[in-house]
């Protein structure tokens, strides 16, 4: 089954404009249930209704508000909220190109594929232009109503469009730390570094699952062909020593499963 693109628009340089299609490259894989009214398994649905009395409030009567105190709100109007709404827009704009090493891990959100649409060359060229030059490009654009900043960066030579978080979301260390003042003794430092290199190996994905949703999915499968299925005890937790004890217990089970 091919790819389904969920949005398309031009990224803009300057007056080039090349055309790309948007795919999700990630997948919402959670386990969804219905509600059912345990007495007679009809299916229940949520309501939005009045704290004060319980009764139902049509979509039409509703009314955004932002409290500013205590007991103090402001009511927002639909048409006044509506008028706050970007116009829009096809045009992807890329504002910057700099460096990949700019951006940290916090700054991102949420990746799409980036697919060409109709100029193949121009696509093309424009993914190995960022590659030789070593660079991301910081874009913005609408969609759906909604402004987005993101970074297009290349993989295996196509355009990913990863969107990037606000600067007012991204906290700093500062609170969290001690900071570095305190050094690591010497055969702190030595352990650890033993510590990395005895688990040092490639990166395969699909080692690591998601095993409370494979327990979930076993025990549907089980009581749909009426089976009753065991639970899984957790294991006790051992109690935590000196770091040096917690270095050499995580190096000794390493080694233990490399020889497994």
């Amino acid at each position: 089954m091919a790819a389904r693109a969920i949005w398309k628009g031009a990224i803009a340089l300057g007056k080039q404009h090349v055309g790309v299609k948007f795919y999700s490259a990630i997948e919402d894989r959670s386990v969804h249930f219905h509600l059912l009214h345990e007495k007679d398994r009809a299916p229940v649905q949520q309501h939005i209704v009045r704290k004060d009395t319980g009764e139902d409030v049509p979509k039409e009567e509703m009314r955004k508000a932002y409290a500013v105190g205590p007991n103090t709100a402001v009511i927002l109007q639909p048409d006044e909220i509506e008028k706050l709404v970007p116009p829009e827009s096809r045009e992807i704009e890329i504002t910057r190109f700099v460096p990949p090493d700019a951006l940290g891990d916090q700054w991102y959100e949420r990746p799409y594929y980036l697919g060409p649409d109709g100029d193949e060359d121009g696509y093309f060229a424009l993914g190995e232009a960022m590659q030789r030059k070593e660079v991301i490009g910081i874009a913005r654009w609408v969609m759906r109503k909604k402004r987005y900043l993101g970074a297009i960066s290349v993989v295996d030579g196509y355009l990913v469009m990863t969107t990037l978080r606000r600067a007012e979301q991204v906290l700093s260390f500062s609170g969290i730390e001690p900071g570095r003042a305190a050094t690591p003794q010497a055969n702190e430092f030595k352990l650890a570094e033993q510590l990395v290199k005895s688990i040092e190996a490639d990166f395969d994905p699909q080692q690591w699952q998601n095993e409370y949703r494979e327990r979930l999915c076993k025990l549907i499968e089980a009581k749909a062909r009426g089976e009753k299925i065991k639970p899984v005890r957790a294991k006790k937790k051992r109690a935590e020593g000196s770091l040096a004890d917690s270095l050499k217990a995580s190096i000794a089970a390493a080694r233990e499963k490399k020889v497994a």
